[in-house]
């Protein structure tokens, strides 16, 4: 990848490296002709690349160049053209050659006796080691990384470009390698440390009538008519810039981050001023304020393929980001949509059958608030966050209406900028469902799912961890993974035990007259992008969940059991209607959950017509039963799951707005499960028996 990113000219472009799709566009257009058609088509299309032979050499000596940078100095390193029916082929034979290794490491720094110290107790975090090919990129990293620690040790005005290297190759390719620092320099306070005289922190833009408050040692500057809008020990707290202490590059990122993950400024800015004649900074650290009140109104307009629904929602936001001086942020939200949701034809009388009104209130305080003894746990740890949450949904739908309690209490936070943890000591969720007719037929005939619309209180715990070490900027591959553990109802089922809790006359405990449910559930989701070129990428994904209800519940809860199908799952399957195992829908109004879910994606996406983009896809998967019900197929069986897997594949146009991606999804059945044995792969996937998922953003 490297070496074809040096390469001057490349070939035109092409879908799956195959098809020259944009220049069959260009090569439509009439050149003689500048209408509108045609200028359109020259410009989605690619006009044909001719070989340069310019661009071939200076191609030769950057790949070159680029073998001698990473040790390869005896590397050779040339071109062969071919020529064939008005096409050339360019060929690049590359001869590498051995590689130099690294022998002996020296630090020339016998005049600075404290940097040769510093330097010699950092060795172990060096990634330079003999016996490692020698690299001009290695030698670099070194100079960066003697510069962090030394800047962190308070030589402030220490550079790399001080240091200079000196390699000296023998017979037997090796290099000894000596590192020199900059004697020459005319100022004679480079080798010398800084510390920290004072810390400023300016809450305002003037200088002028302004008052200094003295809050932790540091000097709080603010205008003389305007109350403090932020708590002083919200922002003294998070500041590891210390009066009388050494210059530390360390401390300043981190305080820089720690200001910056409050989210509540709109502008920081840390400066140093070198106070004359001496070896003493002052820290000057300006915070702009933002608004503290703010709000926004939304709308759209939605088609579920899944569902065949369609329906338009409305929400206004609003809050205060410093509710009580602390940076707390309230954030309030209420959604209302209208809908149409087509369970009978007698839906089809009204233009909209269902309603949803939901209400949020939620509060986050930017600290975790836990004993000082569990906070010294977590004391390298950022973005700390205590949130609560209490929301209220009412739905009103065709085939049955029910109203949603929620709340949680939980903590947030980052111990590195790839890893992120959440924990919610309290999700408690009741739901109270009134059936309607479509349901009460649904539950006739499916007994399996007379549990799942009964009134439900859900008290969880859970956590979630997440990885995800993506570079936004930077074409390179990446790795997501997503995982959470969730138990409910087991502190109740130990309050029923010891007599504290009534029971039902299904001798289930029940908390406000309600049975609670009981479940420990696990899911797990790992993904990993490769991306080949800006627009070319290669994604595989692998799902895997399990839930298990016990105790005081025989089944999990519909929304906490597992689905497969729609349009971000197995794509050749409406939501519900894949599974559970090889079993048969037992009716037309099919809604199949289960306790196990197993999935697999793999997709390729690249360029189609600038903003349009495409792909292709395999999606693979099903879902199934723990415990043993009379539907033949339904249960989990390891000697039989894999004959079990359903396939199916498609094509995909996704239209990018930058804001948003727009996407389309034609899907076919490959293999299908419920069919017997030896019938499960589809002979002819392409029987126009197709089904079309239309969605915002991408499936993964």
């Amino acid at each position: 990848k490297d070496i074809y990113a040096i390469i001057k000219q490349k070939p035109n472009k092409k879908i799956i490296g195959l098809i020259p799709f944009h220049i069959w566009i260009y090569n439509l257009s009439n050149p003689t002709k500048n209408n509108w058609i045609n200028t359109y088509l020259r410009r989605i299309g690619e006009e044909p690349i001719i070989l340069d032979n310019r661009l071939v050499d200076k191609s030769v000596s950057q790949i070159k160049s680029y073998f001698e940078n990473n040790g390869y100095f005896t590397s050779t390193v040339s071109s062969n053209t071919t020529y064939k029916q008005q096409k050339s082929y360019v060929n690049y034979i590359i001869n590498t050659g051995e590689s130099y290794l690294i022998n002996n490491i020296k630090y020339e720094i016998s005049e600075q006796k404290d940097i040769q110290n510093i330097i010699q107790h950092s060795l172990k975090n060096s990634n330079l080691k003999k016996g490692n090919i020698f690299t001009y990129n290695s030698l670099n990293e070194e100079r960066l990384r003697i510069e962090k620690i030394l800047q962190n040790h308070g030589y402030y005005k220490f550079s790399k470009d001080l240091i200079y290297i000196q390699a000296d190759s023998t017979q037997n390719k090796l290099v000894d390698i000596e590192f020199h620092f900059d004697q020459t320099n005319n100022d004679s306070t480079t080798y010398q440390k800084f510390k920290i005289n004072q810390v400023f922190i300016n809450l305002v833009k003037s200088k002028e009538n302004n008052d200094t408050l003295v809050h932790d040692g540091y000097y709080f500057i603010k205008s003389k008519n305007d109350d403090l809008k932020l708590k002083l020990n919200t922002i003294s707290e998070l500041i590891l810039i210390d009066n009388n202490s050494e210059y530390s590059e360390e401390s300043i990122e981190k305080t820089y981050r720690n200001l910056s993950n409050l989210r509540f400024f709109k502008q920081i800015k840390i400066e140093f001023l070198e106070i004359p004649n001496t070896n003493q900074l002052d820290c000057n650290i300006y915070l702009e304020n933002p608004t503290r009140m703010y709000y926004s109104i939304d709308a759209e307009v939605k088609y579920s393929d899944d569902e065949d629904n369609f329906g338009i929602s409305s929400y206004l936001q609003f809050g205060n980001n410093n509710l009580f001086r602390g940076a707390e942020n309230l954030n309030g939200k209420i959604k209302v949509s209208l809908g149409n949701r087509q369970v009978n034809s007698n839906d089809n009388k009204v233009l909209f059958n269902t309603q949803e009104v939901s209400y949020e209130i939620g509060v986050k305080k930017p600290k975790l608030i836990l004993p000082k003894q569990l906070n010294k746990w977590l004391k390298n740890s950022y973005q700390m966050n205590t949130n609560f949450i209490f929301s209220f949904t009412q739905r009103i739908r065709p085939d049955f209406s029910s109203q949603i309690i929620t709340q949680k209490l939980g903590y947030s936070w980052k111990n590195k900028e790839t890893k992120q943890h959440q924990i919610n000591l309290i999700e408690l969720s009741f739901s109270q469902i009134e059936e309607n007719d479509f349901i009460s037929t649904l539950i006739e005939n499916n007994i399996y799912l007379s549990e799942q619309f009964e009134d439900k209180f859900i008290p969880a715990i859970n956590y979630i961890f997440t990885f995800n070490n993506q570079k936004p900027y930077k074409i390179s591959n990446y790795t997501y993974f997503k995982s959470k553990i969730e138990t409910s109802g087991n502190l109740f089922q130990i309050l029923g035990q010891t007599n504290n809790l009534k029971k039902n006359e299904n001798e289930d405990y029940t908390v406000f007259n309600n049975t609670f449910s009981q479940y420990a559930r696990i899911d797990f989701d790992y993904r990993k992008y490769f991306k080949f070129t800006k627009e070319n990428t290669l994604v595989l994904r692998s799902f895997f969940g399990l839930g298990y209800a016990y105790g005081n519940s025989e089944k999990l809860p519909i929304q906490k059991q597992f689905f497969a199908g729609g349009v971000n799952s197995i794509r050749a399957w409406e939501a519900f209607t894949l599974g559970p195992g090889s079993s048969t829908p037992l009716n037309e109004n099919n809604y199949s959950t289960g306790d196990l879910k197993l999935e697999f994606n793999i997709e390729y996406r690249f360029e189609f017509l600038n903003a349009l983009k495409s792909a292709i896809f395999i999606d693979g998967g099903n879902i199934w039963l723990i415990k043993q019900d009379d539907r033949i197929g339904s249960t989990f069986r390891l000697n039989e799951f894999t004959q079990e897997i359903a396939f199916g594949g498609g094509f995909g146009l996704r239209y990018d707005f930058d804001f948003f991606v727009i996407r389309m999804d034609v899907a076919t059945m490959l293999k299908d499960p419920s069919q017997p044995i030896g019938e499960r792969w589809i002979k002819n996937p392409l029987n126009g028996k197709f089904r079309y998922n239309l969605a915002i953003g991408y499936p993964f």
